[in-house]
């Protein structure tokens, strides 16, 4: 492989097959729905890149999208998750196969990664806290993570939330991030899960729930 292939290769550069093969035969990782040649750094700029070519401009990673890109996470979801400004409009065809929320999004809310945008590790927390259906052990480190990566605590959380809290899922929001208080991670734990395990490897199964509410 030269210096002259992008640094991102999906089926528009070779074919699906071949970029497989590649990978198995450890020339290539997995980036979302792209890949990387081994000696190309996993960074968060390089899993934005990847976003960019699964999603329109005017959507924003969030929630897990965000939560992979920034590095809190193995993988992005199934489905990538997105959420686009209130006071933008933009055409439902070009969001087809997206998880889309629409949001009021504001100042600090987002970073600009290369071309992507993707909400704040702090405003990422938020929205998972407000839409997960439970707190699971995982999901407990995911937060954990990203509280740090962006120099957040429980309390900056909170006020977050508060400040918003006419918005649906508050009370949800709130009884999350009580839970999360209680669970303290294991220093080795609080690191990104994806520098945990190998490349290209799936998701693990699911954990089991911190509570229930």
């Amino acid at each position: 492989m030269t210096a002259l292939i992008p640094r991102l290769l999906d089926s528009a550069v070779l074919p699906l097959a071949e970029l497989q093969a590649a990978r198995l035969d450890g020339q290539l990782y997995r980036v979302g729905d792209a890949f990387a040649t081994v000696d190309t750094p996993d960074t968060a700029e390089l899993r934005a890149a990847a976003f960019r070519l699964s999603a329109p401009r005017a959507a924003v990673a969030d929630r897990l999208t965000a939560s992979w890109i920034h590095g809190a996470r193995a993988g992005p979801p199934v489905t990538l998750q997105v959420c686009v400004d209130s006071a933008h409009r933009i055409s439902a065809r070009t969001l087809q196969g997206l998880d889309v929320r629409q949001c009021i999004l504001s100042r600090g809310d987002v970073v600009k990664l290369g071309d992507a945008r993707v909400t704040s590790p702090l405003r990422t927390v938020v929205d998972l806290l407000r839409t997960v259906d439970r707190l699971t052990h995982g999901l407990a480190v995911e937060l954990h993570v990203l509280l740090r990566l962006g120099d957040d605590d429980i309390g900056s959380c909170q006020e977050r939330i508060l400040r918003q809290h006419r918005v649906p899922g508050t009370r949800r929001a709130l009884d999350r991030l009580a839970g999360l208080a209680t669970f303290e991670p294991a220093p080795e734990q609080a690191q990104p899960e994806r520098a945990q395990r190998e490349r290209g490897q799936t998701e693990p199964a699911a954990p089991e729930p911190v509570n229930r509410r």
